[in-house]
């Protein structure tokens, strides 16, 4: 018995021992928010004060330093993340991840994002004589520092990356991944060109291809400143999607209220950009102070400069423009000469570079990446692929053109005026974004920027175009003049929601723009006649309401009516008198997406298949459609092309998706429907990479939260229509915040997580409920407020020569 005991005594003491070890493990690779530490590069020494929320007041006595600082301390909260978004967009995933990732680099290469980014790197980064280059740079430099002097993030241990330090190259594979997930047409055009080849044009009439009659239009203004194979090819590109473990982009609002409508006198700003969820949150905080600078903005992994933010004088916020910066080209291969195509009758050399992607585990991978005068060839990412008649190749706007994204970056932060702004917002090509500003002056605007190219009128750039004629090429690009704008307009507001903008000279600019919903809900809101303050702003934030939602659900409900089944009574009854609301204890939602969901999963995969259906899904082009889809009693869409016994009609689809509908959500949410609540179906959890592998996702995601929210409502908490009756949501707003120019120290914001990327950070989860309830908190400018509510002051200290 003694030596039983003796045993459990030495297990127990072993056990305390490892649980022990991995505690000071943990703790020794937690962020420093406190101290002194001592780092060669500076040139004096820099204080940063930590507010209550991880968030970073950096005071420098010059621009070098403050960078230098900004990027040590971006470093140490989201050093993993600058990691994954670098790889992911070089195409190197395979190399820390194995060979499941091979999908998602051999995609990235082929695009040519890295050769995007060392071509701008060289172009715009090889010199350091003006002053964004040179602040660029100092930022680079304070990462570097982080990865020689800081510990190391338990990912890497984990997952094995070695660490290396960063390059200027990596600033544009970080501007080159933001432009991929604003690039809509990738992932939708070859399932719409699908459609057209194989079901012809019947079929794409369901669908809203260019702006519908309805559409929710922005309106332009110039007033006076006021002084101071296709199934593979769809098939590879929607799972090296589905496995790529960084969030997109999907969408996002903004607006801008007048000093007339505003009852501080001053213009306000609201923002909140919408991206896939993860963790840690796509932004990062930061307020930077030095002689003649002041700035709080919001960051992304690796770029030095703001996307978000403001200054003393002004600031702005950001959306998607939606703009088609994509195009497929159908090139024609010559016969007798795989490496030829044909241009206006004549034949020309196809290119070629060699990409080599290492495998964790496994040998090198090499992959021959073609291209023709239109880009790469796509085809290209497909496994297997036989030689063909035919070759898709992309052009996109990203890769075809010089891309000074990050100098207009920092002329945003820097800017004193609206001109100076306006400057900024013209140097965009690429991604497409409307700038949504506002100043102390009493200035407002709204610029829709990017590059636009002049198409030949008879093309419909949804669909492939043909490379060989010559007939499809564009004929050149607007001047910035002529983009979508508006300056001072005299309704007193200006606004997006990835809507349409209204014709310029009587031009409407092609695009994936977002229906009505969201765009219609914010006119009706700010046409009122009143004036608002900042937190009622903050409160239209959170409106769940969706005008649009009511008519596709009467439309089922009347539907159904003509049925006269009398288990489908109470579901018709509350779909038709649902008012269009998303809060958590609402019933209708539970009812509406499941019936929905139903009717397009038995209306259209059949055609298309699965993977196709999966990646029109939740683009803007179907979320654009539900309507007219559900309204087209005679749509080609209904008769299942796999029966050949009876043609399927509306009615009878209806019917089986209601029948559906009610046998799932009782089965898992009981027989009594007024607990079928929406908040039982619709939740929202904040997923690290490291969380898709059990039991990790205990540690390393955050939440679930009930949440209330839907597709397209102001608080456009999103998610994928499926058929397992629950609906995760995959993005949403990627930040809140509200800015009142008459009152800058005391904006609010707040984000979806927190402010760490780091698991042993206070600052990892610390906001998420407060998201999830739809709180805010203050982004502090005051040095006074700054240092008396400080939780921790960093000293970065210059090391002796």
């Amino acid at each position: 018995m003694r030596v039983f005991k003796w045993i459990g005594i030495v297990v127990a003491l072993l056990l305390i021992a490892v649980v022990a070890f991995i505690f000071i493990f943990l703790q020794l690779r937690k962020p420093s928010y406190d101290g002194t530490v001592t780092l060669t590069g500076l040139e004096k020494e820099v204080e940063v004060q930590y507010d209550k929320f991880g968030v970073p007041h950096i005071y420098a006595a010059s621009e070098l330093d403050a960078y230098y600082a900004l990027g040590y301390v971006h470093a140490q909260d989201r050093l993993f993340q600058m990691e994954m978004l670098r790889r992911a967009a070089d195409g190197r995933l395979s190399e820390v991840l194995g060979e499941d990732l091979i999908k998602v680099d051999k995609l990235f290469r082929t695009l040519g994002i890295n050769e995007f980014a060392s071509q701008s790197a060289q172009q715009f980064l090889s010199a350091d004589t003006a002053a964004w280059q040179r602040e660029a740079l100092a930022y680079q430099r304070g990462i570097n520092a982080f990865i020689d002097n800081g510990p190391t993030p338990i990912e890497f241990s984990i997952i094995g990356i070695p660490k290396t330090k960063f390059e200027p190259r990596d600033i544009y594979l970080a501007v080159g991944f933001m432009s991929f997930g604003f690039a809509e047409g990738l992932r939708v055009d070859p399932v719409l060109e699908k459609i057209r080849q194989e079901f012809g044009d019947d079929y794409l009439k369901d669908f809203n291809l260019s702006s519908p009659p309805n559409a929710e239009r922005i309106r332009n203004y110039n007033g006076e400143i006021k002084k101071q194979n296709l199934e593979n090819l769809i098939s590879a590109l929607n799972e090296s999607l589905e496995q790529l473990p960084i969030p997109l982009w999907t969408g996002s609002n903004g607006w801008v209220v007048s000093s007339d409508k505003s009852q501080s006198g001053f213009p306000i700003l609201a923002n909140d950009t919408h991206i896939g969820f993860g963790q840690p949150a796509v932004w990062y905080e930061a307020h930077l102070e030095y002689p003649g600078f002041s700035f709080y903005g919001h960051h992304i992994a690796g770029i030095p400069f703001g996307l978000l933010g403001n200054n003393r004088h002004g600031g702005w916020g950001l959306t998607m423009f939606e703009n088609d910066e994509t195009d497929f080209f159908l090139e024609e291969v010559n016969p007798a000469n795989q490496q030829e195509v044909k241009f206006m009758g004549e034949w020309e050399s196809v290119g070629s570079r060699m990409e080599v992607i290492k495998i964790k585990g496994g040998d090198d991978l090499l992959l021959e990446v073609r291209s023709t005068r239109h880009g790469p060839i796509v085809n290209g990412i497909i496994e297997d692929v036989e030689e063909q008649t035919s070759l898709v190749s992309l052009s996109w706007m990203l890769t075809q053109h010089p891309n000074r994204a990050l100098e207009a970056a920092y002329l945003l932060n820097h800017s004193r005026s609206i001109e100076e702004t306006q400057r900024a917002a013209s140097l965009f090509t690429s991604p497409g974004l409307n700038v949504m500003y506002g100043d102390k002056d009493g200035n407002i605007a709204w610029w829709a920027v990017g590059k636009l190219p002049i198409r030949p009128a008879h093309t419909q750039p949804k669909l492939f175009l043909n490379g060989s004629s010559g007939e499809d090429e564009y004929l050149g690009h607007y001047d910035f003049s002529k983009n979508p704008q508006a300056i001072n307009p005299p309704w007193g507001y200006v606004y997006s929601s990835n809507n349409q903008p209204d014709t310029v000279d009587g031009v409407v600019y092609p695009g994936y723009y977002y229906p009505r919903a969201r765009a219609h809900r914010i006119v009706s809101l700010l046409e009122a006649d009143k004036k608002f303050s900042a937190a009622e702003l903050q409160k239209m934030q959170l409106d769940v309401t969706s005008e649009t939602t009511t008519l596709v659900a009467k439309e089922i409900a009347k539907v159904l009516a003509t049925v006269g089944n009398d288990s489908h009574k109470e579901l018709i009854s509350i779909l038709e008198n649902w008012n269009g609301d998303h809060q958590a204890d609402d019933i209708a939602p539970s009812l509406y997406y499941n019936i929905l969901s139903f009717i397009l999963y038995q209306s259209l995969p059949d055609e298309i298949g699965t993977t196709s259906f999966k990646s029109l899904l939740n683009s803007s082009v179907m979320k654009s459609s539900y309507l007219k889809i559900i309204s087209n009693d005679s749509s080609r869409w209904w008769d299942n092309v796999k029966t050949s016994n009876a043609k399927e009609t509306r009615t009878l689809i209806f019917e089986r998706a209601a029948d559906k509908t009610l046998t799932l959500l009782t089965s898992k949410l009981g027989s009594d429907i007024n607990q079928w609540k929406w908040k039982r179906v619709h939740s929202l959890t904040h997923g690290h990479p490291l969380g898709a592998v059990k039991p990790l996702d205990k540690i390393f995601n955050v939440g679930p939260f009930e949440v209330p929210g839907g597709i397209e409502v102001l608080n456009n908490l999103m998610f994928t229509l499926d058929t397992l009756g629950t609906f995760p949501v995959i993005s949403g707003p990627a930040l809140r915040k509200v800015t009142d120019f008459g009152d800058i120290e005391n904006g609010y914001t707040v984000s979806p997580s927190g402010q760490s990327g780091n698991l042993m950070s206070p600052h990892y989860d610390d906001q998420a409920e407060m998201f999830a309830t739809g709180s805010v908190r203050k982004m502090l400018m005051n040095a006074d407020e700054i240092r008396a509510n400080s939780t921790g002051s960093l000293k970065l200290k210059p090391a002796e020569n």
